[in-house]
């Protein structure tokens, strides 16, 4: 049985598509974030508190949990062809 069931390789590319996945995440959800907070605290006078919550949790754990998929997707399937050298 090997020893090592990834490769080194997979696992570096793997851990740098759940960086770059993650980051790209956040700055799509941030900006879109900030424009919903305005959007909704100029439509309701009393927002639910549990509303807010949950919009606020959604928006901090969405990226991390795209930043996993990328990490599992690339451990389960090996590194994609466009993060292959080319050799030139």
């Amino acid at each position: 049985m090997p020893e090592n069931l990834i490769p080194e390789a997979v696992k570096i590319a793997a851990k740098r598509g759940f960086i770059r996945t993650t980051f790209q995440a956040y700055a799509a959800t941030i900006p879109s974030g900030g424009i919903s907070a305005a959007v909704l605290a100029s439509v309701l006078d009393s927002p639910d508190p549990k509303a807010v919550l949950v919009t606020v949790a959604a928006a901090l754990l969405s990226p991390p949990l795209a930043g996993l998929a990328s990490y599992l997707s690339i451990t389960s399937k090996g590194i994609p062809e466009d993060y292959q050298p080319t050799g030139e």
